[in-house]
């Protein structure tokens, strides 16, 4: 199957960014420069109260044994809405062998001041301060609509025997890419992770790619 590229955008390290992708299009993250995390959310374009929600996602994703906390076929949105709003088609590292049982990708939260601040690194700039920026590009503040729980593509992190969060580098190498084929009109929340305080990004951050593809003919 062919697709043409209708949007082609290089978001820097470290930064917040949106977009649009309309039902039936193809919204694919490249690892363009090698291992680094993207946190995403989505939200109903037509309805910006219905988003994306992770963990729940992660649930009925596993009673269909389809994915679960690592690995997702079925992004839903929140209760009461519960529609299925993108479907993952491609993965080139959850679905291969080098995600193993843990398939390269984490639902749960995204890194915010507090965690930072707790860790030891105050001031530090983190994901929320990069979701706070691309909301703003569509009018909204975080707390209009809003999940702390997202997917964090490419995060290779689990829960250890004793409970405690373990972390790793990513397992994306450059040029890997997930693709989402839209199940409603959306509009894609990106925050390019500005960890370098953990292996999350391997200690550096790093831009990604983002395309919106769409079907030939």
């Amino acid at each position: 199957m062919s697709f043409n590229i209708v949007r082609d955008l290089v978001v820097p390290k470290s930064s917040g960014k949106t977009m649009a992708i309309n039902k039936g299009q193809v919204f694919r993250v490249i690892a363009h420069e090698g291992k680094q995390v993207v946190d995403l959310t989505f939200l109903n374009a037509r309805n910006y109260k219905e988003h994306f929600a992770a963990e729940y996602s992660a649930m009925l994703n596993s009673m269909q044994g389809i994915g679960g906390y690592y690995r997702l076929t079925k992004l839903y949105s929140k209760p009461p809405y519960e529609n299925v709003m993108a479907t993952v088609t491609n993965d080139k590292v959850g679905s291969g062998n080098r995600g193993g049982e843990r398939g390269g990708h984490f639902m749960m939260c995204h890194c915010s001041k507090r965690l930072l601040d707790h860790l030891g690194f105050p001031g530090t700039r983190t994901c929320s301060d990069n979701f706070a920026d691309a909301f703003k590009e569509i009018g909204l503040a975080q707390e209009d609509t809003y999940d702390e729980t997202i997917f964090n593509v490419w995060m290779h992190s689990w829960v250890g025997e004793d409970g405690a969060m373990c972390s790793a580098p990513p397992l994306a190498e450059k040029n890997d890419y997930i693709d989402f084929l839209a199940d409603m009109d959306l509009i894609a929340v990106i925050s390019v992770c500005p960890d370098e305080t953990s292996p999350c990004n391997d200690f550096k951050a790093k831009a990604l790619r983002f395309q919106v593809l769409e079907k030939e003919g």
